[in-house]
């Protein structure tokens, strides 16, 4: 084991070497750098984990002092739309448990339903869980940037807001040695095999793979080893990588838990309620996203983890709960 930072990649010698100048020959190598989460609106709070927590939380102090206009938006390119999601919820919830005067919470978003990655009859339900919860949704809407009060649209248009919390965009961490997209993204074969490459493979936020989300890192990491495994000589079957997408979104009522399979097979849901459990024809699991301190009484009173627990893409901090 070696603390040290990829300095670059040199494939016909299969030799990594690090910052340190220590050079690592391999047999293969398996990449899992991530992606850098940089800001991409201009004048918003940008939400990339825990470390944005206090910006969060001055954005609340703010609205119950009189500014109780949010807008939360999610730029273009932005694949893992979730935990805005489940922001906004939250948001509304405190606010309307802290009798906030003239609160407006508004969603913007260029997806053409919400959460539409999920299908279309989880989308349906949370398009009605948002308009019960009074978060007004601006669905095919790309924000540009705020400025003076106004969230700035790309196709024209302006939503009004005290402020604006927006989502990150990622950008692939360049490696010498190592090709990659315009966007700095690592292309893959389904075993997680880097094209044109022999030996190396890469998982996770640093892959062309568009969603970046840590589960599918997981799927993607399980991918590449069986086949390290199999050419190891190990007696098992190559498994290919095969995305199931799985989420949980914290509303301040029932978690919905959330699940899509992109091939096309059956997938289910749970929304889980005071009471017991209410079963869906849509979803699955995952881990919470909430900001510090903004979990229900219920879940206060009976989950043993932490409320603060906050991500938005494997390359973020991310903490178990």
């Amino acid at each position: 084991m070696s603390q040290d930072r990829i300095a670059s990649v040199e494939v016909d010698l299969h030799t990594v070497t690090t910052e340190s100048g220590r050079a690592i020959p391999y047999d293969v190598l398996l990449l899992a750098l991530g992606a850098r989460a940089v800001a991409a609106l201009p004048g918003a709070v940008t939400f990339r984990g825990p470390e944005d927590e206090r910006a969060l939380v001055a954005v609340l102090a703010e609205a119950r002092a009189g500014h109780p206009r949010i807008a939360f938006a999610i730029p273009s390119g932005t694949t893992w739309p979730l935990p805005l999601y489940e922001l906004a919820l939250l948001t509304r919830w405190h606010l309307s448990e802290s009798l906030v005067q003239g609160a407006a919470v508004t969603l913007v978003t260029p997806e053409s339903s919400p959460l539409g990655l999920f299908g279309h009859l989880a989308s349906e339900e949370i398009g009605e869980l948002l308009a019960i919860r009074g978060v007004d949704v601006r669905l095919d809407s790309s924000p540009v940037a705020f400025e003076d009060g106004a969230l700035h649209l790309l196709r024209g248009g302006v939503v009004e807001a005290d402020a604006v919390v927006a989502l990150p965009r990622l950008e692939g961490i360049p490696i010498p040695g190592i090709s990659a997209n315009a966007q700095g993204f690592v292309e893959t074969d389904r075993y997680g095999g880097v094209l044109g490459v022999d030996d190396v493979y890469a998982v996770g936020d640093m892959t062309a793979f568009p969603l970046k989300r840590g589960g599918i890192a997981t799927q993607q990491a399980d991918a590449a080893a069986s086949a390290i495994a199999v050419r190891a000589g190990a007696p098992i079957a190559q498994e290919p990588f095969r995305p199931v997408i799985r989420g949980l979104l914290l509303t301040g009522g029932a978690a919905h838990y959330l699940r899509a399979d992109p091939a096309g097979h059956e997938s289910a849901s749970t929304s889980s309620l005071s009471g017991g459990h209410r079963r869906r024809s849509w979803g699955a699991t995952s881990r919470p996203i909430s900001p510090n301190g903004w979990a229900s009484r219920r879940h206060r009173s009976t989950s043993r983890t932490s409320p603060a627990c906050t991500s938005t893409s494997s390359s973020s901090t991310t903490r178990a709960c």
